[in-house]
C-alpha cells in the first residue's frame, strides 16, 4: 500500500518503522524547520531526520488551507492511505479525503476520552490510571472518527511523560498495521460511545504548582509535565527569589492537613515540602539557568535559604 505520512513528533518513528517494513512510503509530511537553542540555529525535526536517512522526499508546508500545489502532488501520488501521527496542526477536508482507501489518525487516548493536542500530559496530570492508543478514521470534527484499532495500558504510579509516551508509540505501531488490514478487509470501524473530554494544548502557566493543591495532584501535575513546560515554583526567602522546576517527586504522605503549604519541612537529607493536604519530597530539582541536580545536591547548597524561605 502507498502511504503519506504526517508527523512532527519523534513518538512517531516507531509506526514509521513498523510501516517500511509492509508498505511503501511515498511521503512524509513534517512541521518546518525551526531556529532552537541558544544560538537560535535552524535545524530539522526528528522525522525530517528519519526520513531523509531513509530516502523518502519531505514535505514541510507553513500552510495548508490554500496550499493548492500541495495538493495536487499528494493526488498524483495517488496514495492508498494517508496516516497522521502527532502531526500538530489541522489538516482540511480536502486534504484527508485525497487517498483511495482511507485516512488514519493514530491519537495516545482511549477515545472519546481525552480528545485534542495534550492526551497523554492530561492523563497523567489528572492521576489517570490506563490509557491506551485509539487508530480513528478522520472526519471534520477533531478525534471523533470510527474507531479501527484500540489497545488499553496500565499507567504504572512511577510513569511520568516519558516513560508514559514510549510505551504508547510502540503500541501504536502495532496497532496501526492491525487498523490497516482491517481497512483492506473492508471494516468500517465502531462509533466511538461514552462520554467525551478534550485535552487542550499546554501553556507555560499550567506548569505553574499551587502548593494548596494536595500532595498527589501535584505530584501528578509533576509527571505529566516533565518534558514542556516541566512543573515549577519560586523559591522565596529574604531578600531571594528564584524559579525551581520540580523534575521528579515522591508523595512522602497523602493525608496530614497544613495550614501554610509550600513551607519546607525541616531535614537535613530530604528536600520535603508541606501541601495543602500531605508532604511531597522534591527528589531531582533544576534551579532557573542551573543543570538538573537531586535534592541532596540542592540542599547542601541551598540549606539557609530554605531554613528561612518558602515556595510559592
Amino acid at each position: 500500500m502507498k502511504i503519506i505520512y504526517w508527523c512532527s513528533s519523534d513518538f512517531g518513528i516507531p509506526c514509521l518503522e513498523q510501516l517500511m517494513q509492509k508498505h511503501h512510503i511515498v511521503g512524509i509530511v513534517t512541521s518546518p524547520d525551526k531556529p532552537a537553542g541558544r544560538h537560535l540555529q535552524v535545524i530539522s525535526g526528528p522525522i525530517k531526520i528519519w526520513a531523509q536517512k531513509h530516502g523518502i522526499d519531505v514535505f514541510q508546508p507553513e500552510n495548508l488551507s490554500k496550499n493548492y500545489g500541495l495538493l495536487d502532488i499528494f493526488q498524483s501520488l495517488k496514495p492508498d492511505f494517508f496516516v497522521v501521527v502527532s502531526y500538530g496542526k489541522m489538516i482540511p477536508e480536502k486534504f484527508f479525503n485525497i487517498p483511495l482507501l482511507a485516512s488514519l489518525n493514530v491519537h495516545p487516548s482511549l477515545l472519546p476520552k481525552y480528545r485534542g493536542p495534550a492526551p497523554m500530559e492530561w492523563a497523567l496530570i489528572n492521576g489517570e490510571k490506563e490509557t491506551g492508543v485509539s487508530v480513528i478514521l478522520m472526519t471534520k470534527e477533531i478525534d471523533a472518527g470510527n474507531i479501527i484499532s484500540s489497545q488499553k495500558v496500565i499507567i504504572n504510579p512511577e510513569d511520568d511523560i516519558f516513560i508514559l509516551r514510549k510505551k504508547l508509540s510502540r503500541i501504536a505501531s502495532v496497532i496501526l498495521l492491525d487498523a490497516i488490514e482491517k481497512i483492506l478487509l473492508g471494516y468500517k470501524g465502531q462509533q466511538q460511545t461514552g462520554d467525551s473530554s478534550y485535552a487542550p494544548k499546554l501553556k507555560k502557566t499550567d506548569g505553574h504548582i499551587n502548593w494548596n493543591q494536595n500532595a498527589v495532584s501535584i505530584h501528578n501535575r509533576i509527571r505529566g509535565l516533565a518534558d514542556w513546560p516541566g512543573a515549577y515554583t519560586f523559591v522565596v526567602s529574604e531578600g531571594y527569589k528564584k524559579m525551581l522546576k520540580i523534575k521528579k517527586s515522591f508523595v512522602e504522605d497523602a493525608t496530614r492537613l497544613f495550614e501554610n503549604p509550600g513551607r519546607f519541612i525541616e531535614n537535613k537529607k530530604r528536600l520535603l515540602v508541606s501541601c495543602g493536604q500531605g508532604i511531597l519530597e522534591l527528589l531531582r530539582v533544576q534551579e532557573e539557568g542551573k543543570k538538573e541536580i537531586s535534592s541532596i545536591e540542592y540542599l547542601n547548597g541551598h540549606y539557609k535559604i530554605i531554613k528561612d524561605g518558602f515556595l510559592e
